[in-house]
């Protein structure tokens, strides 16, 4: 593929599966880290778009395609400038996903919308999904119509993570890890609950995917649509143990639950984690007694295989996705 690729992105996720893609795939693919230098860089008004096109436009014109991902609203520094070559817009998160907390531009705005609708109309322009949730949002949530293309995350380890080191810890393979994520400490403290059942965790950050392998797995309670680390379990062979969504249902009542908005329980199974296509790939629990069962009895052997073959499969559909949409 003969094509200059520029990729600008937030999320060191996005970065890693389309640096790997771009090396299985063998095109040139160069990053840039999205940053104006603003505190609420992720609120992409007007100006904000008017002056990074202005700072950085001699650069973008030496590529033939640009692809944007993470937040949707990047891609409004093309829009809104009449890129004429080919955008990708990759959404990861609600195209018009704002910070509000940093909001100093009133964003999104009328305008934002306009230039999005119309981006589904233009010829140059293809819009994706990463989780069918993505697409859905922008047609029932915002009356968008995006069409139907997903691309999910491949999950496959590139060198962005190659100089990462790994958490020391004595007893890691027999060790299960709790993440730093709201559900699993601020919902409820599942550190705690899960030792009370008598298993050794780890609760804390991890330093990529590869550190994350070396765990006996992980118990989560899911807070949004998709993860990369989702996608990342397939290939590393990482067991991941969720509540069923019955349970889920259950466990966030009158408690401070978070999931990456909106949520909507009828909605549940667009999500990856509840997706059925992967019900025989996590491990999903009825209730606490029914979790430490399915720890103690599960073939860690089976499931491992179990996800990398499926890996397998799930890495070709996507190259081919990437293939096309790259054309």
């Amino acid at each position: 593929m003969g094509s200059k690729i520029l990729h600008l992105s937030f999320h060191n996720g996005c970065h890693n599966d389309l640096t790997y893609i771009a090396n299985k795939l063998n095109f040139k693919l160069s990053f840039m880290a999205f940053d104006d230098y603003t505190k609420g860089k992720y609120n992409i008004g007007h100006q904000r778009a008017e002056n990074y096109w202005n700072k950085n436009k001699e650069y973008f014109e030496t590529f033939d395609i640009i692809i944007t991902s993470d937040t949707a609203p990047i891609s409004r520094v093309f829009l809104q400038n009449n890129w004429k070559k080919k955008l990708i817009i990759w959404i990861n998160n609600r195209f018009d996903y704002c910070d509000e907390a940093t909001n100093d531009c009133k964003f999104p705005d009328q305008e934002y919308y306009d230039l999005f609708r119309k981006a589904t109309t233009m010829n140059n322009v293809t819009i994706v999904g990463y989780t069918p949730f993505e697409n859905y949002y922008c047609k029932h949530f915002r009356n968008i119509d995006i069409g139907d293309k997903v691309i999910k995350p491949i999950g496959k380890v590139s060198s962005v993570y190659s100089s990462n080191n790994t958490i020391d810890i004595e007893d890691k393979s027999i060790t299960f890890f709790v993440g730093p994520y709201h559900n699993d400490n601020l919902m409820m403290d599942l550190t705690n609950k899960l030792r009370t059942l008598g298993l050794k965790i780890y609760n804390g950050r991890f330093n990529g995917p590869n550190d994350l392998a070396n765990f006996k797995g992980v118990i989560h309670i899911p807070y949004a649509w998709s993860n990369y680390t989702f996608f990342e379990s397939f290939h590393l062979g990482i067991v991941y143990f969720i509540p069923a969504k019955e349970f889920l249902f259950e466990l966030k009542k009158d408690k401070d639950f978070f999931w990456s908005p909106p949520f909507r329980e009828e909605l549940i199974e667009i999500s990856e984690w509840y997706n059925p296509e992967y019900k025989n790939l996590l491990v999903y629990f009825y209730s606490w007694e029914d979790l430490l069962i399915k720890v103690n009895a599960l073939n860690y052997k089976k499931n491992k295989r179990n996800l990398i073959n499926f890996g397998k499969k799930h890495e070709e559909r996507v190259l081919n996705q990437w293939t096309y949409v790259l054309k």
